[in-house]
């Protein structure tokens, strides 16, 4: 197996991992300082072993600090062209949305065909594990993609079934949905909540998101120094159920734990019964198979059951152990599908 090290960059986070079973994912927030991306990636590949070849993927081409996402996307390759050089990688390539992997010559000059593709490198390298048609349903903290994918060996030429190329065509058909479990917005999601027996139409304010939502339900664990929330404040649940009060006009004071959790639990609902709707646009073929991806994924997936309840429910992790014993990694899965993606294509000489 080639050593390979593939690298999801979003507009948040930095994703890695290695065809030999390193990983790991940090924050980068794009919009601030798209500049340092070049040093971070230095950075973050010196902490594991040499890798001679790099996969690329990313979505921070969208990062509202570049004009447009050709923009983007040339900015963000050239940054990881400067990092490769200097890290002394021989073969950089990057991943576009045919399936195809490309040098950073025809990257910069082609480069809408290289933005946004994680979706679909995830889901090729995912078809390869799969007996009958399924629904890929990633669930990450911004977005969630719902992908039609074939077994490789019923349609390897198309695994990845859908047309579908770019953001726009994935939003109509209701494959990518612009919701997450941390930084969704609450007032993205409901207009109004039930509070002692009133209904409080919610202010459009990004006063809490639905990280909020999950540390007051426990679905996650809090985290007292994480200041990444929508007002700066720690990641705990004090904190968490004063933002949440702030969207119906009160604050902690008000509004104790209990009150907070209803609060919290109708907002994932409303958000649950997106991912719903999208999830019935979908082909009848791919309907009763589901494979499940994501951090933020469990948050969801109880409801999803009660939507959905003849489906069959796998989960990514257990596709991963198959090539990585380490089910963590799925933290980091479609940095992980194009490194061992790429891989292929190297033994392959493609």
């Amino acid at each position: 197996m080639p050593r390979v090290l593939g690298i999801d960059i979003g507009g948040a986070n930095l994703k890695f991992a290695t065809t030999h079973g390193d990983y790991g994912s940090t924050p980068f927030a794009m919009w601030l300082r798209p500049k340092e991306l070049s040093d971070r990636l230095l950075e973050l590949a010196g902490c594991w072993p040499f890798c001679d070849t790099w996969a690329v993927t990313m979505t921070g081409e969208m990062a509202d600090i570049f004009s447009d996402r050709d923009d983007g996307v040339r900015q963000i390759a050239s940054q990881v062209g400067t990092a490769a050089k200097v890290a002394g990688v021989s073969r950089l390539r990057f991943y576009r949305v045919d399936g195809r992997f490309v040098g950073l010559g025809e990257t910069l000059r082609a480069p809408r065909a290289v933005a946004s593709a994680n979706w679909h490198a995830l889901a090729s390298w995912v078809a390869r594990c799969l007996p009958s048609p399924s629904l890929l349903i990633d669930v990450g903290g911004t977005t969630t993609d719902i992908i039609p994918i074939a077994p490789a060996d019923k349609d390897w030429e198309r695994p990845v079934a859908t047309s579908s190329r770019t953001d726009f065509d994935r939003l109509v058909a209701g494959e990518l949905v612009y919701l997450g479990g941390v930084r969704t917005p609450v007032c993205a999601l409901v207009d109004s909540l039930s509070f002692r027996g009133r209904r409080v139409p919610v202010m459009r304010e990004v006063f809490a998101t639905t990280d909020d939502c999950a540390v007051v339900l426990g679905l996650c664990p809090p985290a007292p120094d994480d200041y990444g929330t929508s007002d700066g404040g720690p990641r705990t649940v004090a904190a968490a159920v004063n933002r949440l009060s702030r969207m119906i006009g009160l604050d902690g004071r008000d509004v104790d734990l209990d009150g907070a959790a209803e609060l919290a639990t109708a907002v994932i609902a409303a958000a649950t019964e997106r991912l719903a709707e999208a999830i019935r646009r979908q082909p009848d073929c791919h309907a009763d198979r589901w494979v499940i991806s994501g951090h933020t994924a469990d948050y969801f997936l109880p409801d999803l059951r009660r939507w959905f309840p003849g489906v069959k429910v796998e989960r990514l992790v257990d596709q991963i152990a198959a090539v990585d014993p380490r089910a963590a990694a799925s933290r980091v899965a479609p940095a992980l599908a194009v490194a061992h993606l790429a891989a292929v294509a190297e033994r392959s000489g493609r």
